[in-house]
């Protein structure tokens, strides 16, 4: 099987999977990795190209929030395409790598292919699909959009958001500034920081307008005291 017949195997697959996602974690946004890593593919020739695809596609098949880290499915279906041992070690590697939960504000990615997926995907994490992606993810889990009574925690801790992630209390505009307003910061490859500095502004200026609306200079304050 060539890599054009691999590669569609594998987005079969993918859009199966997640057919019935309504957080945010849908086929569409797996597209829109794939597109963004093979942006950032384009400005780094030495990376492997199979490798960032084959782990573009499939980085979320096996997220923690959605199966509870029980699956193995994307180690399962690359044996099942025979796709060579090397290759899958360096897609899940790459995979098991870019999780928020695990790179947390410093990360320390293992390889050039780990830290394109990184970009790639914390890129539709912020901006325009950022923004809907939070709402969606928050309403998937019940959150409330926002309580202007809730700050956002004095400290950054990796465990509390971990476990936040699963189900908590928070309200969905708290996420802003636990995670997506830092990811311009950590971005991993000269492509990715290019294109995050847009996605960033674009954020920040939905949070002024937001506030701006309901008169909240305490919280317009913390945004730009932040950020």
């Amino acid at each position: 099987m060539n890599k054009t017949e691999i590669l569609c195997q594998v987005r079969d697959f993918v859009k199966s999977h997640h057919a019935h996602d309504y957080s945010g974690h849908d086929f569409e946004h797996v597209k829109r990795v794939v597109h963004l890593a093979d942006k950032i593919l384009a400005d780094e020739p030495l990376a492997d190209a199979l490798v960032v695809e084959l782990a573009a596609w499939l980085h979320d098949v096996d997220d923690y929030k959605q199966n509870n880290g029980e699956t193995n499915n994307a180690e399962r279906l690359l044996i099942q395409l025979n796709v060579s041992d090397e290759i899958v070690k360096a897609v899940l590697l790459a995979i098991d790598s870019i999780g928020f939960s695990k790179t947390g504000y410093n990360p320390q990615l293992p390889s050039l292919e780990a830290k394109i997926l990184y970009d790639a995907d914390k890129l539709d994490a912020i901006g325009a699909s950022g923004i809907a992606r939070t709402f969606a993810y928050g309403g998937n889990k019940c959150r409330p959009l926002f309580l202007p009574e809730v700050l956002p925690p004095a400290t950054l801790d990796l465990e509390a958001y971990r476990q936040n992630a699963l189900t908590g209390t928070n309200h969905s505009i708290i996420h802003f500034f636990e995670k997506l307003l830092r990811l311009a910061a950590l971005m991993q490859t000269k492509t990715g920081q290019q294109l995050a500095r847009e996605r960033q502004q674009l954020m920040i200026t939905f949070l002024e307008n937001f506030f701006c609306e309901q008169d909240l200079s305490e919280w317009t304050k913390l945004l730009h005291e932040n950020f």
